[in-house]
């Protein structure tokens, strides 16, 4: 198989335990783009933030597949190519349903250039997977507008299980997923990395059997199943490592770069 394109996710995945990429793996996607494979980044970070936490040690991407396969950002040119962005109403509908059931819920939103919650949401996640404060209280919710992503959080249920929860309150046609956060991830039809990939190698010319794709968490899952050499990561959740072609190592030992090494070497 000729790999043209590489995929990957990145908490978990292409970052190591510091949520950046180790210099190895910085190294080995420099050097299969320097071998003329494209390379994107495919994760549940937003474009702001999230694409400087990939480059910050010297990796380079083609595209920024972001907020789970949400939106798109150009490496090469900072266009945002792609952002795909809830109804109003639903957004609206969906916080009254699970209010109605959970009462503790919190929620958050993710806007165009920055993200922001309500008072619940901040008590019960007060940082960031980084480190850093959540500052950005929003009060009445129903005057946001192009919202992308919306985050859901309980005190006393786990992000793995509050996604079957939440999904009963969705759209059956919204993406309900978790990156092993604490907090459950929703977006709009079409949002999920699996589609999102698949549209950019339409546009660009690249089938599924020219693509691999590293993943770890079942945010990863719909990606992992459309490339057509998957891999998970050592230290998956076992969704991903029953839907993957193969396993490597976990994200602490590297397990991207040497695959991509290996690949580079055939």
């Amino acid at each position: 198989m000729s790999i043209r394109l590489i995929a990957t996710d990145l908490d978990g995945t292409l970052f190591g335990p510091d949520h950046r990429p180790a210099p190895r793996t910085a190294a080995a996607v420099n050097a299969a783009r320097e071998a003329g494979i494209i390379v994107a980044a495919a994760t549940g970070r937003s474009h702001f933030g999230g694409a400087a936490m990939a480059t910050c040690t010297g990796a380079t991407f083609d595209w920024f597949i972001g907020s789970n396969g949400g939106h798109r950002l150009n490496m090469h040119t900072g266009v945002l190519e792609e952002r795909l962005v809830f109804d109003a109403d639903p957004v609206h509908d969906l916080r009254s349903r699970v209010l109605s059931q959970f009462e503790d819920a919190g929620f958050g939103w993710e806007l165009e250039d920055r993200l922001v919650f309500d008072e619940n949401f901040l008590k019960l996640s007060r940082f960031t997977m980084d480190g850093k404060a959540r500052t950005a209280q929003v009060g009445d919710h129903t005057s946001l507008d192009g919202i992308g992503k919306i985050f859901v959080i309980h005190p006393e249920i786990a992000s793995t299980d509050l996604i079957a929860h939440v999904a009963d309150h969705a759209h059956p046609e919204h993406n309900v997923a978790s990156s092993g956060t604490d907090f459950v991830e929703i977006t709009p039809p079409g949002a999920d990395k699996g589609a999102s990939l698949a549209r950019l190698c339409a546009e660009i010319g690249i089938a599924a059997h020219e693509v691999i794709a590293f993943g770890d968490n079942n945010n990863d899952l719909t990606m992992l199943e459309w490339a057509g050499r998957s891999v998970a990561m050592a230290n998956a959740v076992d969704q991903a490592k029953d839907v993957a072609d193969e396993l490597t190592s976990t994200n602490a030992e590297f397990g991207v770069a040497q695959v991509i090494e290996s690949l580079l070497a055939a």
